[in-house]
């Protein structure tokens, strides 16, 4: 009957096991079916973005950015805004998530990251035909129109005219009518000159500029210059004939300042968003389809205007490889840390149990007091039985408060009370022998005199008289 209920609990906890191995095994199956599903089903993203004025080129390249973008699960809301300053505001404040803006614009925020510096946007100045071929100079006390108050465009041209030293009010007209202002002006009150910062080629407001008002463009030779003073801005060339071939617009390459097209972010954008974003503008079709030449990832290497965005940092990295470098140092380091770890883990546990005996040997010396001064005694041959008593009786009192403690949990430690009573046994012993002998030689001296003195007795006793004789 034993043997056939032992069997049945054998066979019940066979089962238990069976049952909690596959338990494990489904529970791993679905963890890895989910990260599999997980890893081949990219997540739907969406961003709100602003590229500047609608007419611009960089509104333009939001659009086809946009349209790209849908094809890689992602949705981008582009809206229009006055300018860049406009737009990088709105991206501080948490309106939009992304913003093509101008290089050179700034904002006293920290909630704003670059995530990307593209193409360089040169700085356009259209003239009316009577200023072609001639300097900046010639512009004094003309109506130049700067962009509008909130776009970049208007910055950059400033600092420009400051550069050659032109100032608003004195040297030139300010005039800050938006693109759309300016199609809508009747020709005769059209500007002398019309700034414009876009990468090439302005489809949107340049051909008209040229082709249907005949402005032509003016040089601004000063970009190697203004960049010893500002590293955002540097010198870039607009082809001949980029706007027009019969007349030549412009009739040879034409030297003027420029700023890199960066796209920013704010701080809080979801870092899979944006790392979605860098791979649609560098690893997608958007390059060709906006016309633009081959973008590079690795132009973040650029002077930076504001910190890198999280994802950017991830896109940086997407390639390393699984074991890079700074992964084996930090498997090094974890591994230095970890026997670190455990060789203090080890220190404080001795630590501990030295801080445990503390309180035991506070008794274990007063124990071994009373056996250094039995040991003196009996080097100088002044044991006493009346001083072995007392000591002896001290060491049962030490005992008895030891042990009255460990009952209170005031010390603490099995070994350590064990150790200590077995080195109070050894004491207890050693005072019992000597007083064992010191008793013996007691006894014997005691014996001995009694002796000496029943003979000294019985010599100083007279001798008694014969009988019948003569005292």
């Amino acid at each position: 009957m034993f043997n056939i209920r032992q069997s049945r609990e054998a066979l019940a906890g066979r089962i238990r096991r069976t049952r909690v191995v596959a338990l494990v095994a489904i529970v791993v199956v679905a963890m890895a079916m989910y990260f599999l599903v997980r890893t081949a089903v990219r997540p739907m993203h969406a961003l709100t973005m602003s590229a500047g004025d609608a007419l611009s080129h960089r509104h333009e390249l939001a659009l086809l950015l946009s349209e790209e973008a849908t094809q890689h699960r992602l949705e981008i809301d582009v809206s229009a805004t006055p300018g860049s300053k406009a737009a990088l505001e709105k991206v501080a404040n948490g309106e939009l998530d992304v913003a093509f803006v101008q290089g050179d614009v700034h904002v006293d925020s920290p909630n704003v990251r670059e995530v990307a510096a593209l193409m360089g946007e040169p700085l356009h100045l259209f003239v009316k035909p009577e200023f072609a071929g001639q300097h900046l100079a010639s512009l004094k006390g003309k109506r130049l129109n700067l962009g509008g108050p909130q776009s970049g465009t208007r910055i950059v041209a400033r600092e420009t005219l400051a550069f050659v030293g032109m100032t608003a009010g004195t040297d030139y007209i300010d005039l800050d009518y938006s693109y759309e202002q300016l199609l809508n002006l009747p020709t005769e009150k059209m500007p002398d000159g019309i700034f414009a910062m876009t990468s090439l080629p302005w489809k949107e407001m340049g051909d008209a500029l040229v082709k249907q008002y005949g402005y032509r463009l003016m040089a601004l030779p000063f970009g190697e210059a203004m960049s010893l003073r500002n590293r955002t801005l540097h010198d870039m060339v607009i082809p001949a004939y980029s706007y027009s071939v019969e007349p030549p617009v412009p009739e040879a390459p034409l030297h003027t300042v420029s700023a890199r097209l960066l796209v920013v972010a704010n701080r809080e954008t979801p870092a899979g968003a944006v790392e979605r974003l860098l791979q649609v503008m560098y690893e997608s079709d958007f390059a060709t389809h906006a016309a633009l030449p081959s973008l590079d990832s690795r132009d973040h290497s650029v002077v930076r205007q504001f910190p890198l965005h999280p994802g950017t940092i991830k896109y940086m990295h997407r390639n390393d490889p699984l074991l890079a470098n700074d992964l084996i140092d930090r498997a090094e380091n974890l591994r230095s840390f970890l026997v670190s770890a455990v060789v203090a883990a080890f220190l404080l546990w001795r630590w501990r149990s030295r801080r445990r005996m503390i309180g035991f040997e506070t008794y274990i010396d007063a124990a071994t007091e009373l056996e250094l001064q039995a040991l003196d005694q009996e080097r100088h041959g002044t044991l006493d039985a009346v001083r072995l008593l007392a000591l002896r009786r001290r060491l049962s009192e030490i005992k008895s408060e030891a042990l009255e403690k460990h009952a209170e949990g005031v010390l603490k430690g099995e070994d350590q009370m064990a150790s200590f009573l077995l080195h109070v046994a050894d004491v207890r012993s050693y005072l019992q022998s000597l007083y064992a002998h010191e008793s013996r030689q007691q006894a014997a001296i005691t014996e001995a005199v009694t002796e000496a003195a029943i003979a000294a007795a019985n010599q100083d006793e007279p001798e008694a008289p014969a009988a019948g004789g003569t005292p």
